[in-house]
């Protein structure tokens, strides 16, 4: 890709998108330094300190949020590469974005590039409703589209229907597409505004209840990476295609990569949130309580966010399923790309502790 390209990156001011804006300007690749990165985003006194505290390294461009397509489409078609990192059930602001890149490509002749950011929840199973064998995804090997819609095909899920829509819409527009396909997302971000996993929600949750739970008997299995080893990997993949024009990148169908460097069970991970919480003093007591699928859509789901007058019981049930879930990756793709994740077990241990203390912080 041209030296002149230009980035856009939506949600900088999440926990995600700040943390990737970060890894990019302190990336030393003279491809990252040429051009400054827009930033897509709501309100004026955000763009602000985005340009007070970056300079001409940022160019903050105003909308009114996801649902201002117009503005979205504009301003993404004045950009080469779009590295999107909003909300990943938003389906209308993702094909906004894809509308404007394919403008730029019809304008400039050149290839043009959405970075979108999506979730391993899509692959999840339904160990307690519709239980099947445990699988293993490896992004090198399996076909992770194909699976994703036969899942989409028996139910769909807002955040699965929107990634499929990312690469679907990518495909008819010539627009080329790549999907992160995170799990659970430890540690501190390292924007200037949300700094907080959305995972400590699930700790609130249970110092609410008042004790440590976990749905069914725990030994469901899930992924987790840290935010700063995350962030990299958007910085190997946008250096990918500036420097390299993607050759090595697997788009469309094919481009769903994942990032997961660690796994743990759902009771090992509410066994961690009870100790650290207890060690606090937030919490009486280490001991993890087991509930089924009921108890969790009256207690837990509430508590999450969920509101009960937006789902039927039986909604909250199924939406509670994924905290016992099994959603097991492996991130080769990430690898060949030279990604080298840095935090491992004590790192992802230590994390409960740094969210027990932003939790405290929070309320006080």
């Amino acid at each position: 890709m041209t030296s002149d390209a230009k980035i856009l990156l939506t949600g900088a001011t999440g926990f995600i998108g700040g943390s990737v804006l970060t890894a990019l300007l302190q990336s030393s690749a003279l491809s990252l330094q040429l051009n400054p990165i827009t930033c897509l985003l709501r309100g004026a006194d955000r763009a602000a300190l985005l340009t007070s505290t970056y300079g001409e390294r940022v160019k903050p461009a105003l909308y009114d949020g996801l649902d201002d397509l117009d503005t979205t489409t504009a301003i993404a078609a004045e950009h080469d590469v779009v590295i999107n990192t909003t909300l990943g059930y938003h389906s209308a602001s993702t094909k906004a974005l894809l509308r404007g890149l394919a403008q730029r490509k019809a304008k400039t002749g050149r290839d043009v590039w959405m970075i979108h950011t999506s979730g391993t929840s899509n692959i999840g199973d339904k160990p307690i409703t519709n239980p099947v064998g445990v699988r293993e995804f490896d992004d090198l090997v399996d076909d992770v589209y194909a699976h994703e819609k036969a899942l989409e095909a028996a139910e769909p899920y807002a955040q699965r229907t929107t990634e499929l829509g990312v690469i679907d819409t990518g495909l008819e527009l010539g627009v080329k597409t790549l999907v992160i396909m995170s799990p659970i997302i430890y540690g501190n971000g390292t924007g200037l505004f949300n700094r907080v996993s959305v995972h400590t929600g699930y700790m609130k949750a249970m110092l609410e209840i008042g004790h440590a739970v976990v749905v069914g008997d725990g030994t469901g299995v899930w992924d987790h990476v840290h935010i700063e080893d995350l962030a990299d990997l958007y910085r190997l993949v946008l250096l990918d295609i500036l420097e390299r024009e993607g050759k090595t990148l697997s788009t469309g169908k094919k481009g769903i990569m994942f990032s997961a460097n660690g796994r743990h069970s759902w009771l090992e991970y509410s066994q961690l949130v009870a100790d650290a919480c207890y060690e606090r003093g937030l919490l009486s007591d280490r001991k993890v309580h087991h509930i089924d699928l009921d108890e969790a859509a009256s207690i837990l789901m509430p508590r999450l966010g969920f509101a009960s007058e937006a789902f039927q019981k039986e909604g909250l049930e199924l939406a509670a399923e994924g905290f016992c879930s099994n959603e097991r990756t492996v991130a080769d793709v990430a690898r060949t790309l030279g990604w080298a994740p840095v935090k491992g077990e004590d790192a992802w241990k230590l994390a409960f502790r740094d969210d027990v203390e932003a939790i405290v912080k929070y309320r006080s």
